[in-house]
């Protein structure tokens, strides 16, 4: 009997050590597949509002795409008035010194990030233009929704010669304004969620808010970083709260569609976006957004023209129309070379003349020769030289606009490698 006492006692001090084992790495397994989430949880890229139309949402936690930003996407950071100067304290009451900087700073911002800042369009797409009057831009989109002129026959339809009859600029502006504005709570809340803490984010094991966890990650960056970083945060906290500022500005809810009081105003947009064929199975607010881009698009607003992609007619006749919104894509490559570059740089200056339309040489310039995300032995100058021999004899508009890249690289001090390269 004692015998069989001691082996029962031997089988269940075996079965509670095995469940204590099973126990512990259970825990361990949970505990990892925990710290496993919230190490990721600060690294994923915010998705923009409301249909991906929210292009000022940026990039928040994923900071290996800064390091790998290209030359002129840094410059852009570069603003000439000091914003963190200026504001120190970007959650605090805005001074009138900061008001002041901001004005200057974002008045003049263009909308979209398509590197079309550098080509200098008639009337460019920016804040200023779109918070300058949007009470009359929404009736100056009724007035053309109302003519008879304005009437697209079909998704192919193109009335870039009625621009000012339609008011194709005021249905860009009207699509920004609505973007931007929305409703109170909804431009409200993009500032807010940058000092909300919450626990979708924690930093070392405690809560943080999104502007938090950033500064964090600057402080862990390399000191001749750390500059350049905190200013590109103060730029996108900053621009969120310039925007809530410029939405107080007017009554947004009047100006706004209402789908309940709005009627005619619905029914006339929504008649439009059918003949465009326009997307109208998300919501109503998408569907109205799609057919006041297309519509715009349709009455040659310079960027509505760029980002409308329409039907397959539509896309070829703006290839045809104007060829160098696609040699501009291939020019933004992030994989492109040096050579590929440049000659995508020399198309375009050819393409740009023939539209006539002016444009940055010194941006086209320094792009074309320091602007590699990775690392390429092609100089500028061997390039250059290279096309120069490749470029058929004929082509004698390309070899002036090469001609006039060396020139431009040359006094930009860009032509040659530095001495230690």
């Amino acid at each position: 009997m004692p015998n069989k006492l001691s082996k029962r006692a031997l089988v269940i001090v075996l079965l509670v050590f095995i469940g204590a084992m099973v126990l512990a790495v259970w825990v361990l397994i949970t505990d990892h597949g925990l710290n496993e989430t919230q190490s990721t949880s600060v690294s994923f890229e915010e998705m923009n509002e409301v249909a991906q139309i929210n292009e000022e949402t940026r990039s928040i936690y994923d900071l290996s795409s800064v390091d790998s930003m290209t030359t002129d996407e840094k410059d852009s950071f570069d603003i000439s008035l000091d914003l963190v100067a200026a504001c120190p304290d970007p959650s605090a009451e805005l001074s009138d010194q900061c008001i002041a900087t901001l004005d200057a700073v974002y008045a003049k911002k263009m909308m979209g990030r398509l590197h079309l800042d550098w080509i200098k369009f008639d009337l460019p797409l920016n804040y200023a233009r779109i918070f300058s009057d949007p009470v009359r831009d929404r009736e100056k989109v009724l007035e053309a929704l109302s003519n008879p002129n304005c009437n697209l026959t079909d998704e192919n339809d193109v009335r870039w010669n009625l621009y000012d009859e339609c008011h194709a600029d005021a249905f860009a502006n009207f699509y920004h304004f609505i973007r931007k504005c929305q409703s109170p709570d909804r431009y409200y809340s993009r500032y807010e969620q940058w000092f909300r803490r919450g626990w979708e984010i924690q930093v070392e094991g405690t809560l943080a808010s999104r502007f938090e966890s950033r500064q964090w990650y600057i402080d862990k960056a390399p000191a001749d970083e750390r500059n350049r970083r905190t200013r590109q945060l103060w730029e996108e906290v900053l621009e969120t709260r310039w925007v809530v500022k410029e939405c107080e500005r007017f009554n947004v809810d009047e100006i706004l569609i209402d789908p309940n009081r709005d009627h005619e105003f619905v029914s006339k947009l929504r008649s439009a976006g059918k003949i465009l064929q326009v997307n109208n199975r998300i919501d109503l607010e998408y569907e109205m957004m799609q057919s006041l881009r297309g519509l715009s698009a349709r009455f040659g607003d310079d960027w509505a023209v760029v980002t409308h992609h329409g039907s397959p007619a539509w896309r070829a006749f703006r290839a045809e129309q104007r060829p160098w919104i696609q040699t501009n894509q291939e020019l933004f490559q992030t994989d492109a070379t040096r050579e590929s570059k440049l000659l995508a740089g020399v198309q375009i200056a050819v393409e740009l003349a023939e539209s006539e339309l002016e444009f940055d040489w010194d941006f086209l310039v320094t792009h074309i020769c320091t602007d590699q995300k990775h690392t390429d032995a092609t100089s500028c100058q061997t390039a250059i030289n290279e096309l120069y021999y490749s470029l058929d004899s004929l082509e004698q508009d390309k070899f002036q606009i090469l001609s006039q890249i060396e020139r431009v690289a040359l006094e930009l001090g860009v032509y040659s490698p530095a001495p230690n390269d």
